[in-house]
């Protein structure tokens, strides 16, 4: 029976460290630019109990913690794509600047209460970082002299970015669903770690097509437009043929007979 009892205590003892720390919420921006700044905010309730610190992480790796008990309370640690502003950083927050593309992944937080629970909660959230390419997609091919029964065979090949940037063909303002007629060639390493996407089109030439390549980056656009005419005088070929040949042997016959 008094076992019962001491292990009830305990385990409502336990309950209640527990319902102390608790972390409110957690804002880690999803999307960021390159070169931006970002602020990640960790708001927590210790419902009585005292802190003892925080913690930030970013896979995994520490990076910042807030001790109250130090002076300074403050320190960081160096990890790469992370630098950390401690005049805008607190016990709440921390100030990232100069975002490149190491400083995307999962950023976690950890609040710990002091002795003697030392209880912990911690929550977590993704941050992305994106480079937007400066240029529009380039199209390339489109410059040779197609003839009406040919096959396009031109390619649209992005600028630097990061993720790679996704490509889609129109034609005449419809969008190409037809696999056949695409060639997706995939991501392309490019300096700096970012990347290049290329994807050709081979489709029936018509006599004038308008064809529209759109590079995609999260919700960033791009795009590139070039206008192909086919070459429609080989339709007139045979018949200059025949007036020429027809020509000729009237000429040759003429001088036949004169000649006579």
């Amino acid at each position: 029976m008094i076992r019962a009892v001491i292990f009830c205590f305990l385990v409502l003892g336990f309950l209640k460290v527990a319902i102390c720390l608790r972390i409110v919420g957690i804002s880690v921006p999803s999307l960021k630019q390159r070169g931006e700044s970002a602020t990640l905010t960790c708001d927590y309730s210790l419902e009585g109990g005292r802190l003892y610190s925080v913690k930030w992480y970013r896979d995994n790796e520490e990076f910042y913690r807030y001790m109250p008990r130090l002076r300074p309370p403050q320190h960081h640690h160096t990890l790469d794509g992370v630098k950390v502003d401690l005049e805008k950083s607190s016990a709440r927050r921390v100030h990232l600047r100069d975002l490149t593309l190491r400083s995307r992944g999962v950023y976690r937080c950890e609040v710990s209460e002091e002795a003697p629970s030392f209880h912990s909660a911690q929550a977590e959230g993704l941050m992305e970082v994106y480079y937007l390419p400066r240029e529009g997609p380039r199209i390339s091919g489109h410059e040779r002299r197609y003839e009406l029964g040919d096959s396009l065979d031109v390619n649209c090949t992005s600028a630097r970015a990061f993720p790679a940037p996704d490509l889609q063909w129109l034609i005449d303002g419809q969008k190409v669903t037809d696999r056949s007629w695409l060639i997706a060639y995939g991501a392309k390493p490019a300096p700096q770690g970012l990347l290049v996407s290329t994807i050709g089109l081979r489709a029936p030439v018509r006599q004038r097509m308008k064809l529209r390549c759109i590079a995609s980056t999260g919700t960033h656009r791009r795009e590139k437009t070039v206008v192909i005419e086919a070459n429609t005088s080989c339709r007139h070929k045979p018949l200059n043929l025949i007036i020429v040949v027809i020509l000729i042997l009237t000429s040759t016959k003429y001088i036949s007979v004169k000649i006579t």
